[in-house]
């Protein structure tokens, strides 16, 4: 997932990766939770930003012993909130009353949660409530919210988002193996490119969505890390190839920085909440309309960014509609040739230009090819001739 996330544009929510691992199944930090829950205790905790979480209350008893589980649990038993350093070594205090700006907007109800939601928006404190009524535990910071799952409840979101995945891979694979198709015969359209664009960062933007629930399992993720790999690996380098073959500006800056505006775009299309409508419908995907728009790969995600947009983002200042004739450079195509490296692929690409010129080359064996340098270009010319025929 590292190669996602190089190209996945900083999210308003990015900030609770850091506080993911803290609470991850397996850290000590988990543990004093899932005993306060067992215990069937609230607790109200301050993580980080000392200074300015004590000058919003008063009271409490000054502790400065180092952090354990099993002594953050046994301070959650009396009142108040117990605040932590941010590196989780020590506990500063216990039983300290906050009284952060009751001006603060809050969707919270309770007072245990109202509390972490105002502290957390005026200090850079992350704050954590634990329910002892509805036994649930939610962190805030900077006023937002993220609710902390049993380990069931994530395996069983986690599993879900996993199922998503592999059927959108396999629609994906669809799509891209018809566009190859129409680019062989120089028939691609827009509408053929930016549809397989879409369902590459609907994708993408699950497999983010659903690595957060396995990193929430920590210890307990097993199986589901290695499947999340399993899916997503390699969508990252042919999603760049598309956009390769595509964009006005094809070099590694452009490109990277085309990728995440199309990610940025999609994440704009999902703020509404499509990408979990997405997600359920990916996981059910087992009727027969989603197997006939997965089979033809015409039909693009609902949750996706507009066409217009897709191509103004590759850099194509003309107006495209959908049916408009669009022709690849050739990365993609030219890329299945097992026997090119990328520097080859890139020389071949920068000679004829487009991939019709390659094709129409190939029938004459790929003579331009000598004169380029190009080693087994007999070779090159016949398994480019078989990719044609299992197309």
């Amino acid at each position: 997932m590292n190669d996602v996330h190089s190209i996945l544009p900083e999210r308003d929510d990015n900030f609770f990766d850091g506080v993911i691992k803290m609470v991850a199944s397996g850290m000590p930090l988990r543990e004093a939770i899932d005993m306060i829950i067992s215990a069937q205790n609230g607790a109200l905790i301050c993580i980080g930003d000392v200074e300015k979480v004590l000058m919003l209350g008063n009271g409490g008893f000054k502790i400065d012993q180092p952090f354990t589980p099993q002594r953050l649990f046994e301070l959650s038993k009396m009142d108040g909130a117990i605040v932590l350093s941010e590196d989780l070594k020590q506990i500063v205090c216990a039983n300290f009353h906050l009284n952060p700006d009751p001006e603060i907007l809050t969707p919270e109800t309770g007072m245990r949660h109202r509390s972490a939601a105002r502290t957390s928006a005026q200090t850079d404190a992350t704050v954590i409530a634990i329910s002892k009524r509805r036994v649930q535990t939610t962190l805030y910071h900077t006023g937002e919210a993220l609710t902390l799952d049993s380990d069931a409840i994530l395996l069983t979101k986690g599993n879900q988002g996993l199922l998503a995945l592999q059927n959108l891979k396999n629609t994906l694979e669809r799509a891209s193996m018809r566009l190859s198709f129409l680019e062989l015969d120089d028939i691609a359209t827009v509408a053929d490119v930016t549809n397989l664009i879409k369902r590459y960062c609907t994708l993408l933007i699950i497999a983010v969505e659903t690595e957060r629930y396995i990193n929430f399992l920590g210890s307990n993720s097993g199986l589901l890390r290695n499947q999340l790999e399993e899916i997503v690996g390699g969508m990252v380098d042919s999603f760049m190839l598309v956009i390769r073959d595509y964009a006005v500006d094809d070099s590694k800056k452009s490109i990277d920085a085309i990728a995440s505006a199309l990610l940025a775009a999609a994440l704009d299309e999902d703020a509404a909440g499509s990408t979990g409508a997405a997600t359920a419908a990916a996981a059910g995907a087992t009727g027969s309309a989603s197997a006939t728009a997965g089979a033809t790969g015409s039909t693009a995600p609902d949750n996706a960014a507009p066409a217009k947009t897709v191509m103004e983002l590759l850099g194509h200042t003309q107006s495209y509609v959908d049916e408009d004739h669009i022709s690849p450079r050739g990365f993609r195509a030219i890329s299945r040739i097992s026997m090119l490296d990328e520097v080859a692929v890139s020389k071949i690409v920068e000679e004829y230009g487009s991939l019709s010129a390659i094709v129409s080359d190939s029938k004459d064996g790929f003579d331009r090819l000598e004169d380029l340098g190009v080693d087994n270009v007999r070779a090159i010319a016949k398994s480019f001739m078989q990719l044609r025929s299992t197309l």
